[in-house]
């Protein structure tokens, strides 16, 4: 009896471990494939928010908020990227923020957001309107309707300022 009991086991547990041999070796081979596609996503993705900057260097500085994710440095001192996560209503916002060297946004630009279609649109689709504003964000207002969104958006544009006068203070 124990024999017909055990046998069902040890064959779930094989097919188990072969699945997962499986898996981890599929793993093994897509993991490098998969992370320079996201690497050149993401460096596609800085060149469209400073096209004039040659390269960028991470930058590594204490006192960043918390929702700072990423930051980068344009080597010819055309300005910073900070790429920021916040917390809007559907789920994290994460956005790209380039600020200049005369403390000015050069370009945002939504990279994830879970927010509710139709509503919390008209956040995004503004985005150029954060273009030249320096930090005060003087002329900005919260979208009706999407207040929650839009002033996480905004908060997550703040929080890029923040960044940005950490590593200015660091020069």
């Amino acid at each position: 009896m124990k024999k017909e009991a055990l046998a069902p086991i040890f064959v779930l547990s094989l097919i188990c471990l072969f699945v997962t041999g499986v898996l981890s070796i599929s793993d093994m081979v897509t993991r490098p494939v998969i992370d320079e596609a996201s690497a050149i996503r993401a460096e596609e993705a800085r060149k469209e928010i400073m096209p004039n900057a040659g390269e960028f260097m991470p930058i590594y500085a204490e006192g960043f908020p918390n929702t700072i994710t990423e930051a980068f440095e344009a080597a010819n001192n055309a300005g910073y990227i900070f790429i920021v996560t916040a917390k809007g209503y559907g789920g994290n916002i994460v956005i790209m923020c380039g600020i200049g060297p005369d403390g000015r946004i050069i370009k945002t630009m939504t990279l994830a957001e879970m927010e509710t279609r139709g509503l919390s649109t008209p956040v995004f689709e503004m985005e150029g309107e954060y273009t030249g504003k320096d930090k005060s964000l003087e002329g900005i207002d919260a979208v009706t309707g999407a207040t929650i969104t839009s002033n996480a958006y905004m908060g997550a544009v703040r929080d890029a300022f923040a960044a940005f006068e950490i590593v200015r203070g660091m020069q």
